[in-house]
């Protein structure tokens, strides 16, 4: 099986996601984390990704990675924003 940058990349922010809304997880919950694998393979995340130029610098591989990049750092910044609030 190939690797699935994209596959990758969604496992990863709905797991980040979920750790932001949990308590303990139930079973389903758990599968998700069991998906989470890191970001090691995705260096795309360490790329400028806050307006949609910066796209333009990105490579031909990583280009339709954007737009889940930009979720996930969403994903992050509404999870920190909540934890603080709480």
């Amino acid at each position: 099986m190939s690797f699935n940058k994209k596959e990758h990349l969604i496992n990863n922010i709905d797991a980040i996601r979920l750790a932001f809304e949990l308590a303990p997880p139930t079973p389903e919950q758990q599968e998700t984390f069991r998906k989470y694998c890191g970001f090691g393979g995705l260096k795309c995340i360490l790329l400028p990704c806050k307006k949609e130029e910066d796209a333009k610098s990105w490579s031909k591989s990583d280009a339709p990675l954007f737009p889940l990049v930009q979720r996930l750092y969403q994903v992050i910044e509404d999870g920190a924003e909540n934890d603080i609030l709480m």
